[in-house]
């Protein structure tokens, strides 16, 4: 198996993100796609990760792996790239570990290489299907930096994101806390796309869509699904159309600012 990536900072973007929610996963990689799915360890987010054989700028894969790693550790290597660098990563099975190669087309005789140890990992099948067949009334197509910007601003007031869509005037984001609170809005006319019906109201860890927004250096497109006391869905199309669903469950808030808990995601299932 090899893949070749001439954009580092995509597969580094990505690893780095995922290593802020998940400590090991499995990648699998077959003749058409390189795919993983995951739950954080305390079962409230999910998300499943697409990178289509074309999106590569050299795949070679004529069966199916399935490679077991530690996400921090793989982080460290890509890190050690910079922002011009590129990745080959290839495995033997004869060997049980992955190398990764990091090259720069600009000086093709300047190559370093780093190998890590795979996991033996057993980790649950996830089924997204009863997720993904959830039909949400609220669905709209934003800025990825304006949320991050709004994240931002609410973790001076909370740990928590209430988020309310309304067909009337948009979308509203909230934080409440005991110094003040934080209201931001943006209009309908200033949505890359919308569809929605009435009203829909969540409210979610910022912890966690803080952890998830670091993607957004590598986001083209960012495509977000409300529905009272449901998870949010959250669709990243990345550079290359490569694409990342995330699901989150919804904080339940008591009276008490500080006082709320989160709904683990396989409530929703």
């Amino acid at each position: 198996m090899k893949l070749k990536l001439d954009d580092g900072k995509i597969l580094k973007g990505i690893v780095e993100t995922l290593s802020s929610i998940i400590d090991e996963t499995i990648f699998i990689i077959t003749p058409e796609a390189f795919t993983m799915s995951a739950m954080d360890p305390s079962r409230i987010c999910l998300l499943k990760l697409s990178i289509k054989q074309e999106n590569f700028d050299e795949y070679e894969c004529k069966k199916t792996y399935r490679i077991g790693v530690n996400l921090e550790d793989l982080a460290k290597i890509l890190r050690r790239s910079s922002g011009s660098d590129g990745f080959i990563i290839t495995y033997n099975e004869d060997d049980q570990k992955i190398k990764i190669q990091i090259v720069n087309d600009k000086m093709k005789k300047r190559k370093r290489t780093f190998s890590l140890s795979l996991l033996d990992l057993d980790i649950e099948e996830i089924n997204f299907e009863s997720l993904e067949g959830i039909e949400y009334p609220s669905q709209w197509v934003m800025d990825v930096d304006f949320l991050s910007e709004t994240i931002k601003d609410a973790e001076i007031y909370s740990e928590i994101l209430t988020i309310q869509a309304n067909e009337d005037v948009g979308i509203i984001f909230q934080s409440y806390g005991q110094i003040g609170e934080m209201n931001g809005e943006i209009g309908l006319e200033d949505l890359n796309g919308y569809e929605i019906d009435g009203k829909s109201n969540g409210s979610y860890s910022l912890n966690f869509l803080k952890n998830i927004l670091k993607l957004s250096t590598i986001t083209e497109e960012l495509d977000i699904s409300i529905k009272d006391d449901h998870p949010i869905k959250m669709i990243f199309t990345l550079i290359n159309t490569s694409e990342l669903l995330y699901f989150l469950a919804p904080r339940v808030e008591d009276d008490d600012f500080d006082d709320s808990e989160n709904v683990s995601i396989e409530d929703e299932e």
